[in-house]
C-alpha cells in the first residue's frame, strides 16, 4: 500500500515536468496491478491548484473528480484523531503543516509515502518508510 504526495499525482499528468515519466510509470503500475493507495482528502485541492497553474479549471476538477473513481484509492477524511497525530508529527519532527497529514496517513495505514518533496522524504524517514518514484521503481525492478 502506498500513499502518494499531490506532488507524485501531479507531476504523472504534466509532461516535460523533470521526474514526470517516473511519477507516470508508478502512477500506471499502481493502476495496472490494483495497489491500494491512501491519501489525505487535503490530496484534491493541492492537485487542483498544482494543475490550474498550467491548465485550465475545467482540466483540473476533472483530473481531481477522476481521481477519486479510482477503485483502489481511499481518501481519508482530516478528523481530529489524523489531525492530532498529524500535528504531532509536525511539532516534533518540523513538518510542514500539510507534509504531516501524508505521514499521519502513512503511518495509519502501515503504507509506504512517495514523494517528490525530498524537505518532506526526509522529515518522514523517522516516522514512515517514504521514498521518490524513481526509487520505488527501481525496488520493485521497474527501472
Amino acid at each position: 500500500m502506498y500513499c502518494l504526495d499531490a506532488s507524485v499525482v501531479t507531476n504523472s499528468f504534466i509532461v516535460g515536468e523533470k521526474y514526470h515519466e517516473f511519477s507516470k510509470e508508478l502512477m500506471d503500475k499502481i493502476k495496472n496491478d490494483a495497489i491500494s493507495v491512501a491519501f489525505p482528502e487535503i490530496v484534491l485541492p493541492e492537485v487542483a491548484h498544482a494543475m490550474s497553474t498550467g491548465f485550465d479549471a475545467k482540466t483540473a476538477i476533472e483530473f481531481v473528480a477522476n481521481l477519486r473513481k479510482i477503485p483502489t484509492f481511499t481518501f481519508v477524511p482530516i478528523d481530529a484523531e489524523l489531525s492530532n497525530l498529524a500535528a504531532r508529527f509536525a511539532a516534533t519532527y518540523k513538518m510542514r503543516g500539510a507534509d504531516s497529514l501524508y505521514v499521519a496517513v502513512s503511518y495509519t495505514f502501515n503504507a509506504k509515502l512517495i514523494t517528490l518533496d525530498i524537505r518532506q522524504k526526509e522529515s518522514a524517514k523517522n516516522i514512515v518508510t517514504a521514498s521518490t518514484p524513481v526509487e520505488e521503481l527501481r525496488a520493485s525492478n521497474k527501472l
